[in-house]
């Protein structure tokens, strides 16, 4: 069995801390040195660390409960405060900022684009930047482009530590940056809108988000328990209803593109119990106007310990759900040449309290991240019915823990 992801990835951060400035700024510093996963499947922390040449382990592992969270922050029922809970909770082992859009260019040409910014604490803290080396605070990027109709899918990885402004994230106003990809606001009291411009060696994008449709607390308020098990929660808020454009930069050509985005930002310091291993994660936006995210965790058969979501309503109205409220049941997998994992890219969702029945499925197969933590995250279509009527929608698929 591999070492879990987050002792890898804590790691990597104590060979960082050890290292001193001198790693951070090459290779970490992005302007030196891009990690180039898309290329080579190596994180920029391989030139430090022997570890990175292990097999990569599912990005499931790095929330298991079993994990030592001795002094960090445990997640309860809290009123969510904003723009304070856009930034950063440094006191929580684990946090993330994630973006994905579903864009076209005037020829209609379809294009995907993930957006993901880690922060890893290995102890907790006040503070998750610092403008000397001795915080505790590393930061990954996830950064990707699919070209949906040209078959191309380019990725990139990236480490720095949360000091002497290599990475981090701030408030008032919102920036989250890691190297030289960079997301941000210009309002010191609201997150959107927000530009964001990132990318890898060749390629890139940049993109205007604007807001189109309310904010959405996942759970109870912003409270996300993903199981009956103790602690197995996350603070969890939305815009699922984002307007992009902007450009791409691929394979020599830039694409001006335009569609719609989902962001999501999550925190915590536990989620996984000893036996669970990995979750299936939808999110959907209806060409009527609603919107739907679900997720399922599993245990090491495979089997189904919880499914939970959040069905948004044309009003705005979020109606969170748990087991039994939705059925989803894996059509197809798809094999992945370069790793071997089976990975279940075809669905069928049903629900009767929603009145849906949609057949899911990736608009593109190759869509894995085989990165320091491997998953497959990836543009999917659904097609069927909603309410009585003819519906589809599109969104991202993320599947974690296969292969173990």
């Amino acid at each position: 069995m591999p070492p879990p992801a987050w002792v890898r990835i804590a790691g990597f951060a104590l060979a960082l801390l050890l290292a001193g400035c001198g790693l951070d700024q090459a290779p970490l510093d992005a302007a030196n040195a891009r990690s180039d996963v898309q290329r080579s499947g190596r994180s920029p922390v391989a030139a430090a660390s022997s570890e990175q040449t292990t097999t990569p382990a599912p990005l499931a592992r790095t929330l298991q409960l079993g994990e030592d969270t001795a002094g960090f922050d445990t997640v309860t029922p809290r009123a969510l405060g904003f723009p304070a809970d856009h930034g950063a909770h440094p006191r929580h082992r684990i946090e993330w900022w994630y973006l994905t859009a579903r864009l076209e260019d005037a020829q209609g040409r379809r294009f995907g684009a993930q957006w993901a910014l880690f922060r890893f604490a290995l102890r907790p803290e006040d503070a998750a930047t610092r403008a000397d080396f001795a915080g505790g605070q590393v930061y990954m990027l996830h950064a990707a482009v699919s070209d949906l109709d040209g078959g191309g899918f380019r990725h990139v990885e990236r480490f720095a530590r949360g000091a002497a402004g290599l990475a981090g994230v701030q408030t008032s106003p919102w920036r989250g940056w890691l190297g030289d990809c960079v997301g941000a606001s210009s309002d010191p009291q609201q997150l959107l809108p927000l530009t964001l411009d990132c990318g890898g060696e060749d390629f890139r994008y940049r993109l205007e988000l604007a807001q189109s449709g309310p904010r959405v607390l996942h759970g109870e308020g912003g409270y996300s328990a993903k199981s009956d098990l103790p602690g197995a929660a996350s603070y969890y808020y939305a815009y699922p209803f984002l307007d992009a454009r902007g450009e791409i930069e691929m394979d020599g050509e830039t694409h001006a593109v335009q569609g719609g985005a989902w962001y999501d930002h999550e925190w915590t310091s536990s989620l996984l119990g000893e036996d669970q291993v990995g979750w299936d994660w939808f999110s959907l936006r209806f060409d009527s106007g609603e919107a739907l995210m679900l997720f399922h965790i599993r245990d090491r058969s495979g089997d189904v310990v919880s499914s939970r979501g959040s069905f948004i309503h044309t009003d705005g109205r979020v109606e969170p759900f748990a087991d039994g409220m939705v059925e989803a049941n894996a059509q197809r997998q798809w094999l992945s040449p370069k790793t071997g994992v089976r990975y279940p890219l075809g669905w069928r969702l049903r629900s009767t309290r929603f009145d849906f029945d949609l057949e899911v499925d990736s608009v593109q197969d190759a869509q894995e991240l085989d990165t320091t933590v491997r998953y497959w995250e990836g543009a999917i279509d659904a097609r069927g019915r909603l309410g009585g009527r003819e519906a589809q929608a599109e969104g991202y698929l993320e599947l974690t823990g296969y292969g173990e």
